[in-house]
């Protein structure tokens, strides 16, 4: 390489610099998706057995009466993955996340937001809860026995 070709390396990383700048200000990447892809970059466990989502409410749409007089907006949510079934439940009532691992099992379970992550423990009926919950999220599940369950992020 001769000192020429350093000299158009120093200036071919000034003329990205200056077009990474312009499209910044002009352009920039929305936080949520900033967000999202450093939450993928962070998996921490590359063992985990991503949850395949098998139901999803949403298609029916609608408010679900619960054991009051008043409906509540719901969404229902069905997982499966690693030899477990994960239903969880989202309620716009309180911003409430609840689920449940089925077959039953104590467990960790991690609720991950763009802000961070919130732990709960699954108790011996494999429930679980999470309140004040905002933005996309997704869920790990680590059972007693090792299993671990990552569903994808779900969009609230």
């Amino acid at each position: 390489m001769s000192p020429d070709d350093n000299l158009d390396l120093a200036h071919d990383d000034q003329l990205l610099a200056q077009l990474a700048a312009a499209l910044d200000a002009l352009d920039p990447v929305p936080d949520d998706a900033l967000a999202t892809a450093r939450a993928a970059v962070q998996l921490d466990r590359a063992d985990a057995a991503l949850a395949e989502l098998t139901y999803d409410s949403l298609a029916d749409a609608g408010a679900v009466a619960m054991r009051s007089d008043t409906l509540v907006e719901a969404r229902g949510l069905g997982f499966v993955a690693g030899g477990y079934r994960l239903d969880v439940e989202l309620l716009d009532d309180g911003r409430v996340v609840l689920g449940q691992l089925d077959p039953p099992a104590p467990a960790r379970v991690s609720l991950e937001t763009q802000d961070g992550a919130t732990t709960a423990s699954a108790d011996d009926l494999g429930r679980f809860r999470f309140g004040d919950v905002h933005g996309p999220l997704r869920l790990r599940v680590s059972t007693t026995s090792g299993v671990v369950v990552l569903t994808p992020w779900i969009t609230w």
